[in-house]
C-alpha cells in the first residue's frame, strides 16, 4: 500500500511539473543601446532607454534581463548581425534594440526582438516627446504579451464589474457614471486631505507672474520653470521641491509684457524664447526673443512689429510661430500671419484661413477624432466663452461658462481716429487669453482640450475685476454636440495664470504645471505672489475605452 501512494504522489508530482509554466526554468534577455536619432541633447536616451525597458520587461520566474553591466557595455548594434553576437555573447535568450527619431515634440519608437531561433519581432509607434516613457511601457506591454507570451492580469468576471476610469492623479475630478470606479485612492475622489496632497507645490516667489513656460531651453535635456511679469524674465530649475533660481532678464523698462512662448526657430534642437510686449505709452507691439545658456539669457531678435504666438496648425500639428500688426485705433489688423526668420528679424509667410472674431492669442486647433467630425478650431469670444467652429469656419457650438480669466490687459482707446486721446473716459481693456492644450493624454482616438475655468462671483458684477480667487484646468472633448467635461482639477485657491503639461522635475513623469497667484483678498493686490504647483499624471494605466458622461459636474 505504502509503495502505490509513493508511486501515485510521485506521478502526479511530475504531472504537475509538466502542467505548470512556473516551474519551467527562467529565461534571459538582454536590452541593448537604443539609436537616437535627433537632437545631441537627447543622446542620454542611448543608455537611459535600455534601463527602462528592461525593468518593464521584467517577469519573475520566468523572464530576468541578464547583468545590466554587460548589457550596458555593449555597442550599438549596427545590424541584425551585430545583435546576434551580442546575444551569443552574453548568453541571452532574446535580444531587444531598436531606434528612437525625434523631430519637434514628436517622436516615433521602432523595436525589435530576436528569440533564441532568430527570428524578428517587429513594434512602431508614435507619441510625443513627452509621452515616450508611456510609449515605452505600450511596447514593453506588447512584447511581453506578443513574445513571452505573458498574458493579462484579467479576473474572469471582469466583464461584471464596474468600469475603471483613469483619475490620473488624486486631485482630479473625474466625470464619471455610477458604473465606474476609479482606480487611484478613491478615499480621496470627493474630498481633499493635506496629509495625501497629490500634487508638489513650489515656494512663494515676491512678484505676481503672468506666463509660464516649463520646456528645456539651454539644451540641456532637462527642463527649467522659465516665469514672466510685467517687466522681467525669470529661469528657475526645480531641485529638492523649490524652485532655484536660474538666471534673470529685464528688457527696456518702457516695455509691457504680455505673453511668453517657445519654439525652435533654427532647428538647431534648441528652443528660443517668444515674449510678445508692447510699448507701454502707445500700445505698439515690440515683442523680442531670447535664447538661454549657462544661467544667461541673451537677445536673438528685438523690436519686433509684431503680437506673437506660437500655435500647431493641421495638418502635421507641429508648432509654428504665428504673427499679427496692430492697426490703431484698432487693436489688431487683419490678418494672423505664419512667421518665419529671415537673417535678424521675421517676415511673413502665409496668410491663416481663420473664422471671424480669431486673432493670434485666442485660437487653437483640435484635431479631429475618431467620429468623424474631423478637425475644430475653438475660439474665445469676447466674453471669454470658447465658440467651436469646422475647419472650414462654421460656427458650430459656444460654451454657457466662461473661460481664460487672465488679469493682463491692454488698453483700447475708445476715441475715434484722428480726435486726439479722449482724457474723460475709461479705456477698455482687452484680456490676453490664456492659452489652451490640445492634449490624448489617454491615447484614445478623441483629443481633449485643456482650458483654465476661472471662479468669482465678483467678476461676474464687474467687468475690470480679474482677481479671481479660485480656478479649475477643465479637461473639454467633442461630444458631437458641444464640449463635454472629461474632468477636472479640484479648486485651486488662487488665480490660475498660465499652465503647460511637461516634466518639472525631470524624473519621467509628466505633469499638469499650473502657475497660480495667491489671493490676498480684494485690498491686498500688491501683496500677490507666485508659486508652481505640479500634478504628476499616471498615464499608465489609461484605459482608451473609457468614455465620459454626458452630464456636467456640478460646480
Amino acid at each position: 500500500m505504502k509503495v502505490l501512494m509513493r508511486t501515485a504522489l510521485a506521478v502526479l508530482a511530475l504531472l504537475l511539473l509538466a502542467a505548470s509554466p512556473v516551474f519551467a526554468a527562467p529565461q534571459s534577455y538582454a536590452v541593448l543601446p537604443f539609436q537616437i536619432n535627433g537632437p545631441s541633447s537627447y543622446r542620454y536616451l542611448e543608455k537611459a532607454i535600455p534601463q527602462m525597458f528592461s525593468s518593464r520587461l521584467y517577469w519573475k520566474d520566468h523572464f530576468h534581463p541578464v547583468a545590466s553591466d554587460a548589457a550596458a557595455k555593449a555597442a550599438l548594434p549596427g545590424s541584425e548581425a551585430d545583435v546576434a553576437k551580442t546575444q551569443a555573447a552574453l548568453g541571452a535568450n532574446y535580444a531587444v534594440w531598436g531606434s528612437v527619431t525625434i523631430v519637434g515634440d514628436d517622436c516615433s519608437l521602432d523595436v525589435r526582438v530576436r528569440d533564441p531561433k532568430g527570428k524578428v519581432w517587429p513594434k512602431s509607434s508614435r507619441a510625443k516627446v513627452n509621452d515616450l516613457i508611456a510609449a515605452l511601457q505600450t511596447s514593453a506591454d506588447a512584447v511581453s504579451a506578443e513574445v513571452f507570451g505573458r498574458a493579462s492580469a484579467q479576473p474572469a468576471n471582469a466583464a461584471a464589474e464596474p468600469k475603471v476610469v483613469n483619475q490620473m492623479n488624486e486631485a482630479f475630478v473625474v466625470n464619471e457614471t455610477q458604473n465606474q470606479q476609479v482606480y487611484l485612492n478613491p478615499q480621496f475622489r470627493y474630498q481633499g486631505n493635506a496629509a495625501g496632497d497629490a500634487r508638489m507645490r513650489s515656494q512663494s516667489l515676491p512678484f505676481s507672474a503672468l506666463g509660464m513656460l516649463v520646456e528645456d531651453v539651454d539644451g540641456d535635456g532637462k527642463n527649467e520653470v522659465l516665469l514672466l511679469d510685467d517687466k522681467a524674465v525669470y529661469a528657475y530649475r526645480w531641485e529638492g521641491g523649490r524652485l532655484a533660481p536660474a538666471g534673470e532678464f529685464r528688457p527696456n523698462r518702457y516695455l509691457d509684457c504680455l505673453n511668453i512662448n517657445s519654439i525652435d526657430l533654427n532647428r538647431d534642437g534648441r528652443r528660443e524664447i517668444v515674449i510678445t510686449a508692447v510699448d507701454e505709452k502707445s500700445n505698439e507691439p515690440e515683442s523680442f526673443i531670447l535664447n538661454y545658456a549657462g544661467g544667461q539669457f541673451t537677445e536673438v531678435m528685438t523690436r519686433i512689429g509684431y503680437f506673437l504666438n506660437v500655435v500647431k496648425l493641421p495638418p502635421d500639428f507641429i508648432p509654428v510661430l504665428v504673427g499679427q500688426k496692430t492697426d490703431q485705433p484698432r487693436l489688431f489688423r487683419p490678418g494672423v500671419y505664419e512667421m518665419a526668420k529671415n537673417g535678424d528679424s521675421l517676415m511673413q509667410i502665409k496668410r491663416l484661413d481663420l473664422p471671424e472674431g480669431a486673432n493670434v492669442f485666442n485660437f487653437v486647433w483640435v484635431p479631429g477624432g475618431s467620429k468623424g467630425d474631423g478637425d475644430k478650431i475653438v475660439t474665445l469670444t469676447d466674453t471669454e466663452r470658447l465658440r467651436v467652429h469646422t475647419a472650414k469656419g462654421g460656427r458650430v457650438a459656444e460654451t454657457d461658462e466662461s473661460y481664460s480669466g487672465t488679469a493682463k490687459g491692454i488698453s483700447i482707446e475708445p476715441n475715434m481716429p484722428g480726435m486726439g486721446r479722449d482724457k474723460v473716459l475709461l479705456k477698455s481693456q482687452y484680456y490676453i487669453p490664456m492659452r489652451m492644450l490640445a492634449v490624448n493624454l489617454d491615447r484614445d482616438d478623441n483629443w481633449e482640450l485643456l482650458v483654465n475655468r476661472p471662479i468669482s462671483t465678483a467678476s461676474q458684477f464687474f467687468e475690470r475685476y480679474r482677481f479671481f480667487p479660485q480656478g479649475e484646468i477643465h479637461a473639454l472633448y467633442w461630444d458631437g454636440v458641444g464640449l463635454g467635461l472629461q474632468w477636472k482639477t479640484r479648486r485651486v485657491k488662487g488665480s490660475v495664470a498660465d499652465f503647460a503639461l511637461a516634466d518639472v522635475n525631470n524624473d519621467g513623469v509628466q505633469d499638469l504645471v499650473l502657475c497660480v497667484n495667491t489671493h490676498p483678498g480684494a485690498l491686498g493686490m500688491e501683496s500677490r505672489k507666485t508659486m508652481v504647483l505640479a500634478y504628476p499624471l499616471d498615464l499608465s494605466k489609461v484605459d482608451p475605452n473609457t468614455a465620459a458622461a454626458n452630464e456636467q459636474l456640478d460646480q
